[in-house]
């Protein structure tokens, strides 16, 4: 009689098997993935992510958003309007589209933190006005330094007052704003 001879099965490991070599990658994905939503979320509620969104806001010329990023107490001192900021702040609405970049320093933080300094680097691009389309690409920087403070919920609030030099007066001011649209 002939004996009958089949493959022989591949021995495996653990009970469903899977290698014991490729549960480690999975797991440093798993770890991976659960550092990176934690890091993402923890970004989200920092100050600079705030400052971000601020300087977003102004790129994009929403005034209403710039003013919701801004300190209560500035606005109940100073600005107790849309119409108030934009005639004390030239970001308001002057460099809508403009903003080519922005560079905020690290600043270490606790969590007993209320208050702190960022020194942030915005980059304006030139206004196209009296140009030619190929000199239009240039950006002009500024540097100037960020009060921000933390609000009653706990979150990131730009103060206008005390950025700058201390006053209020920001070196962005130096940046010719956008020209009001003839259309």
């Amino acid at each position: 009689m002939a004996k009958v001879v089949r493959r022989s099965k591949a021995p495996t490991e653990g009970a469903y098997g899977i290698k014991f070599t490729e549960i480690l990658v999975i797991g440093m994905v798993l770890f991976a993935i659960g550092v990176g939503v934690k890091y993402s979320l923890d970004y989200r509620k920092s100050s600079g992510y705030a400052l971000q969104q601020y300087f977003g806001a102004v790129k994009a010329g929403d005034v209403k958003a710039q003013y919701e990023l801004l300190d209560d107490e500035d606005k109940a001192n100073y600005m107790p309007d849309t119409a108030a900021y934009t005639k004390l702040f030239v970001q308001a609405h002057g460099y809508t589209s403009r903003v080519s970049n922005v560079t905020i320093e690290p600043t270490p933080v606790t969590p007993q933190t209320t208050e702190v300094t960022l020194t942030a680097t915005v980059s304006i691009l030139a206004s196209g006005t009296g140009k030619e389309l190929y000199q239009a690409g240039t950006s002009k920087s500024f540097t100037d330094k960020y009060v921000m403070r933390k609000d009653k919920a706990g979150l990131w609030k730009l103060v206008l007052s005390k950025s700058g030099d201390g006053n209020g007066v920001l070196t962005l001011k130096d940046a010719d704003p956008t020209p009001e649209s003839h259309y």
